[in-house]
């Protein structure tokens, strides 16, 4: 059923790597007072450097006012600044003018540099990315802007592998998150990832996950371990009272037949129905992967967020 990487990892997305870069540092001035930071911070979680980017909403240079916060986790090949890449709409704009009319309260949302790391723990220690994004970046981000602290006011969002990792933070860590949205979330249909036909392990793309999961999940891979990081396992077990989700794919989606994207999420949607957790799924008939998704309904993903933080 699942050809997992064929077209999963595509050999050629290594090279395109940099197209989804800004490759500067230098803030950017929205159309209505909006403005996008980029910050470098030291990580004891991830041994060094950590990097993020920040929007600050319309008003957040004019008075003394908090703000809740909204943690937006990027894809594979990706980093802290590609939401900011006007290859498929300029979302740092669109977000400007949704909060100068009104249409979206305004937030501040953090986009932090998540590697290739699904927003995990390594397994044997070595990095940790989740604890990065569960405990030193909010600390930070607290510490240095004008944050209304706490679980009521706080959110997870993401796309792709952010969209996994989104969905999966907010399960394990319940009492921190009022909610979670994801884009294209990579939510695997199977129990693992990495059991696919012996004619698709000699793969490049198959060579290179198994390589990314093997160092994430342990090596030998860990079962186990990656049932605890599994959205899928984690609706069916975990308590997730007072959480709410929204998450969404493309039926055009190109990872729906290679990776079961599209089948994942419906079984997602189906475990969460059954555990009666609070959440919408919604299926855009004929819409892509990534980013471009991502334009097309942020306005729905941070609207349903913003209903579920405090006033």
């Amino acid at each position: 059923m699942l050809l997992l990487i064929l077209a999963f990892l595509p050999v050629s997305a290594l090279a395109q790597r940099d197209a989804w870069i800004r490759h500067s540092s230098e803030p950017i001035a929205l159309s209505s007072g909006s403005r996008v930071e980029f910050v470098t911070m030291t990580s004891e979680a991830v041994g060094g450097e950590a990097s993020y980017s920040v929007f600050l909403p319309p008003t957040y240079g004019s008075g003394d006012a908090k703000y809740p916060v909204i943690y937006f986790l990027h894809g594979l090949f990706n980093d802290h600044t590609s939401w900011t890449i006007d290859r498929h709409g300029n979302i740092p704009e669109l977000v400007d003018r949704l909060m100068a009319e009104k249409t979206l309260r305004e937030m501040i949302l953090v986009f932090p540099d998540g590697g290739r790391s699904f927003y995990t723990n390594y397994r044997d220690g070595s990095v940790r990315y989740e604890d990065f994004i569960v405990e030193e970046l909010p600390r930070h981000v607290e510490a240095r802007y004008r944050v209304s602290p706490g679980r009521t006011h706080r959110a997870l969002a993401g796309t792709s592998m952010g969209g996994y990792g989104a969905l999966k933070i907010a399960m394990r860590h319940p009492t921190l998150y009022a909610g979670a949205a994801a884009h294209s979330a990579i939510v695997f249909p199977v129990p693992n990832p990495l059991d696919v036909p012996e004619a698709a392990r000699s793969g490049r793309s198959f060579q290179y996950l198994s390589g990314v999961f093997r160092t994430i999940y342990g090596d030998p891979f860990d079962q186990e371990y990656f049932d605890a990081n599994n959205p899928l396992e984690l609706a069916r077990k975990a308590d997730l009272d007072g959480l709410a989700f929204y998450f969404d794919y493309g039926t055009a989606d190109r990872y729906n037949r290679s990776v079961g994207l599209g089948a994942g999420n419906q079984k997602l949607d189906q475990a969460l129905s059954e555990s009666g957790v609070d959440h919408v799924f919604r299926e855009h008939e004929g819409e892509p992967h990534g980013w471009a998704l991502v334009y097309a309904h942020i306005p729905e993903s941070l609207g349903f967020l913003a209903e579920h933080l405090a006033p």
